[in-house]
């Protein structure tokens, strides 16, 4: 799949919940994670829940856990950042194909794994 979609093409992406990814954000140039919850998923991208807000356009480096899948070191971009009910929701594009990206072809083989065991939660559950 080519990695130059349109954002129709990504926004038609089913968001998938992401309340069972465990998440390790950490802006580019701080030492420290800071504390986020994973809202929602795609293989492209993720929103998140922070106390702070994140700048836009700001990358960060994140690590995402759920079951048997883990990636990390995965390189995003913050797309946006709203405040809403005391917490920020931050939409964050993945950027595999960036060159800060490490191990591409394994990111994004593990991206599409975490995204399929995401649907099969939702169809189980449904």
């Amino acid at each position: 799949m080519s990695s130059h979609r349109t954002i129709d093409d990504r926004r038609r992406d089913e968001r998938l919940d992401g309340a069972h990814i465990a998440v390790a954000l950490r802006p580019r140039g701080r030492l420290g994670a800071i504390a986020a919850e994973a809202v929602d998923f795609t293989r492209h991208g993720i929103a998140v829940h922070t106390d702070q807000p994140l700048a836009k356009d700001r990358t960060v480096y994140l690590s995402l856990c759920c079951g048997d899948v883990r990636v990390d070191h995965l390189v995003g971009v913050v797309h946006n950042c709203v405040r809403r009910d005391g917490r920020y929701r931050s939409g964050i594009r993945f950027r595999v194909s960036s060159d800060l990206q490490r191990d591409r072809v394994q990111v994004e083989a593990l991206l599409a794994c975490l995204e399929a065991s995401l649907s099969s939660d939702t169809a189980t559950s449904a």
